[in-house]
């Protein structure tokens, strides 16, 4: 006779030495066993699993599962047992938050890596070259050309804001750039942008912007302030050409005015 205790409930097992290697049904359970070849302590195998013989890693993970599946089988069994015994209707919803769990985890790890891979892809999708148009070199021209002489915080809005608004474009045409062919394609789009930023105003230079004047101080820290954000971007982006390509930054300090003039090349 050969004596062993079920996995799934501990309840022992007894079968005859003819069933060695056989499956049988654990009496209490019902799980489906295989028999070991002589009496043990230690829990039998369930079914399907007498083809692995060699532990591995993948006998790991089932004895992991088996563990978790044994506690909740037993749980869902006493509970199951308690209800007919008091004569009540079982419910084994709460049995199954574990799957619910389970397909939650899924769905937040699905979830994560599609907003990985969509990340993944914005910051490696290619950049789309700006194009200045004849319009809207027209429009910068004539902000920086302004004439507007209703007040000088206008007269001073007006031009500012075009030349911030060049150095801005420039930046962003310079994000297009990685090779030779590219920085042809803009290059003009560059001086013309960089011609009408370093435009000198004559009604702007007669300001002074050293007076107490509220207004046009305020004006003046608005706009210093996006400069520098601008001037910033626009070096930054002439470093990253530079580690690509060094020629390629000096053919830009060369051509570009407003480039040549950057921090980065004047120490």
């Amino acid at each position: 006779m050969i004596t062993f205790r079920c996995l799934m409930c501990s309840s022992t097992v007894f079968a005859s030495e003819q069933e060695q290697g056989a499956m049988v049904d654990c009496p209490e359970c019902g799980a489906s066993l295989n028999v070991p070849q002589q009496s043990v302590e230690t829990p039998a195998p369930v079914l399907n699993r007498a083809d692995s013989r060699v532990p591995g890693r993948q006998d790991q993970a089932y004895a992991a599962e088996s563990v978790s599946t044994k506690s909740i089988f037993r749980a869902k069994r006493k509970a199951q047992q308690d209800a007919e015994a008091d004569g009540k209707v079982f419910d084994s919803s709460r049995f199954d938050q574990d799957k619910t769990s389970r397909k939650t985890v899924a769905a937040v790890v699905a979830v994560f890596v599609i907003a990985m891979g969509g990340y993944a892809y914005y910051l490696n999708r290619p950049v789309e070259r700006l194009v200045l148009t004849d319009e809207v070199a027209t429009q910068l021209l004539q902000g920086v050309n302004t004439s507007d002489d209703s007040s000088l915080t206008s007269l001073m809005d007006n031009y500012m804001d075009a030349q911030c608004t060049c150095t801005e474009m420039m930046g962003r045409i310079l994000m297009y750039i990685d090779t030779q062919e590219k920085l042809d394609e803009v290059l003009e789009d560059l001086k013309r942008l960089s011609q009408i930023a370093l435009i000198q105003n004559p009604r702007i230079n007669a300001i002074d912007r050293n007076r107490a004047d509220m207004e046009i101080m305020s004006v003046m820290e608005e706009y210093k302030s996006r400069q520098a954000g601008a001037h910033s971007k626009l070096e930054k982006e002439v470093i990253r050409i530079q580690k690509i390509n060094p020629g390629l930054a000096n053919s830009l300090k060369d051509n570009v005015a407003a480039i040549g003039m950057l921090d980065m090349f004047q120490n």
